[in-house]
């Protein structure tokens, strides 16, 4: 089952907060007393974390104020690291966290509707926010240098998506499509929706693939920051082994070509110290190098990501990397050669966003092209797709393939 509409609007997931917040602070003995049995704690414990909830909740509100304030401070304003459309998915831990379990509330066959004095809901909360005390897990890393490589066929075609984790009729299409083309690889960029539970990495990332993909690719998937909400679980523990993949961070080579996946969410748009210092045995060679992170090192509408671009300065001075693909910003974009480096932004995977808009951008990004063609399905969205790389020797042909089978354009590096 996709994302319900219920949990991408923002005004029913701000009213469902308010409620929360407001049934916590009354803490009615019924509604309390039913909450501690069914966890099977008691009342000093149910009070230390309802107090907690509270907190989060609140402070989860003043975040919304305040990007809502910066958003309306300026005529047309670009979005501000929140979201891109209607649909509301915010980078920020506890609201993602609240969706997730009034999505998985929601679809409880007693409930139907969100009832905030329902112990049940309670329960639901109390598990998915108490979850985050426990910490991120410990970060898995090689052991050698020579560790997560493998190989890639001289002639190998490979399907890259972005921010398609939804499950919903967008990500069925772009799966279709990728399956239409039988690419021998499949990569995902990261972001699994809400949080990337391990319910929500079966239900919208697994149970799709296996419904539509291509039965003979070879899958990998990037850790992005709503697969990080959680903690990592989902998709460190649940996620990897069920597709096979040693770690978030691999090499996929042949001798004209290095495929290196990085991990940017672990540590929140930024890498870890291993990966680093794996990443410069891999750079050995002629090989041109194709790097791929989830968050991007700029965008139009965001920050720029500059502890990337810091942690990477050696190897772009030097000229080592040739082309950098990424998500987080739900569109599609080809940017200007940035330090001799051809980037390119794909993160129009199935999240429903609005058509971007030029006079709206925010961050100097040099844009060349980009996808502003609406949705078959959502005339008011923007249409979503995929990039199929095919490598032929020193040559590599991509294009950028939309839900239909038609393509945007496309492009031959060499």
């Amino acid at each position: 089952m996709a994302l319900r509409d219920e949990t991408l609007d923002k005004s029913t997931v701000l009213k469902a907060i308010d409620e929360t917040v407001h049934t916590l602070e009354r803490d009615e003995t019924a509604v309390s007393s039913g909450t501690c049995d069914e966890l099977g704690i008691g009342t000093a414990e149910w009070e230390a974390c309802r107090d907690q909830l509270i907190e989060e909740l609140q402070s989860a509100q003043e975040w919304v104020e305040r990007q809502d304030a910066l958003e309306q401070g300026v005529d047309d304003a670009p979005p501000v690291d929140s979201h891109e459309g209607s649909e509301f998915v915010p980078s920020h831990q506890t609201i993602a966290l609240f969706q997730s379990a009034m999505d998985e509330h929601l679809d409880d066959d007693d409930v139907g509707r969100f009832e905030p004095r329902d112990p049940k809901w309670l329960i639901t909360l109390y598990q998915r926010l108490r979850g985050t005390v426990r910490g991120k897990i410990p970060f898995p890393h090689h052991q050698q240098l020579q560790d997560f490589r493998f190989d890639l066929d001289e002639r190998a075609t490979v399907a890259l998506v972005s921010d398609w984790g939804t499950g919903n009729a967008h990500a069925a299409a772009v799966a279709s499509q990728i399956r239409a083309r039988t690419p021998g690889h499949v990569i995902h960029l990261g972001d699994v929706y809400y949080t990337g539970t391990p319910r929500e990495m079966r239900r919208n990332f697994l149970d799709v693939w296996r419904d539509y993909g291509p039965p003979q690719a070879r899958y990998w998937a990037l850790n992005a920051n709503h697969d990080m909400y959680s903690g990592g679980y989902g998709y460190f523990e649940h996620l990897l082994p069920a597709i096979g993949q040693p770690a978030s961070y691999f090499v996929l080579q042949n001798r004209h070509w290095r495929i290196i996946v990085l991990d940017s969410a672990y540590v929140n748009h930024s890498f870890t110290k291993p990966q680093i210092e794996w990443l410069e045995a891999q750079l050995a060679g002629p090989a041109k190098t194709l790097l791929l992170t989830h968050h991007h090192l700029f965008s139009p509408f965001r920050k720029p990501g500059d502890k990337l671009e810091e942690w990477l300065e050696p190897h772009l001075a030097a000229g080592r990397l040739y082309g950098w693909f990424w998500g987080h910003d739900h569109y599609l974009f080809e940017f200007a050669d940035y330090r001799g480096v051809k980037c390119r932004c794909i993160g129009h995977g199935s999240l429903p966003y609005t058509p971007p808009d030029r006079r709206r951008q925010k961050h100097d990004a040099r844009i060349v092209r980009m996808e502003t063609r609406p949705s078959p399905l959502e005339a008011d969205k923007g249409i979503h797709g995929f990039a199929f790389l095919r490598f032929e020797g020193p040559a590599l042909h991509i294009e950028y393939v939309d839900e239909l089978g038609g393509v945007a354009w496309g492009e031959r590096w060499e």
